[in-house]
């Protein structure tokens, strides 16, 4: 399932395109959280170490890594631009190179268009399962060595 925000800044509100209900930003010690606001219910929509992909404008750009902070600030990212995503897969694939990482980003909200979940949709596989199939291991795994 894919979420789509439109993120309002002024009154730290956030909307889904996809249920159309209200959500809201709490705060807690580690990080910020977007969960839905109704009738007592809480769900978490993008956690950090979520593999997200965003869409950037001015110029535009879509970043996809793992989602490091999420705050009324903008988001923190490591990543790498999807249109290097292949050079990126040969990097790492090659047997003589060193390890490869990948930087971590901080965008302003005024540069956010959307933040989607990297989730399969039907046939189409995600990117991650993509990142799986040719690397052997989720980025999510591989990162953890740059830690």
């Amino acid at each position: 399932m894919t979420f789509r925000w439109l993120i309002d800044s002024r009154r730290k509100r956030c909307h889904s395109f996809r249920t159309g209900r209200e959500a809201t930003s709490i705060r807690t010690a580690e990080c910020d959280t977007l969960i839905f606001k109704g009738k007592n219910e809480q769900h978490p929509l993008m956690e950090p170490h979520s593999i997200i992909v965003v869409s950037l404008h001015t110029p535009k750009e879509k970043i996809w890594g793992e989602l490091l902070a999420l705050t009324t600030a903008g988001i923190t990212i490591r990543g790498v631009d999807l249109n290097s995503f292949d050079h990126f897969i040969r990097q790492i694939n090659e047997p003589d190179t060193e390890r490869v990482g990948v930087p971590t980003l901080f965008f302003p909200m005024t540069r956010i268009e959307r933040i989607t979940l990297d989730e399969p949709s039907g046939s189409i596989p995600s990117m991650d399962e993509l990142f799986s199939r040719k690397i052997g291991r989720r980025l999510i795994d591989y990162l953890a060595q740059f830690a």
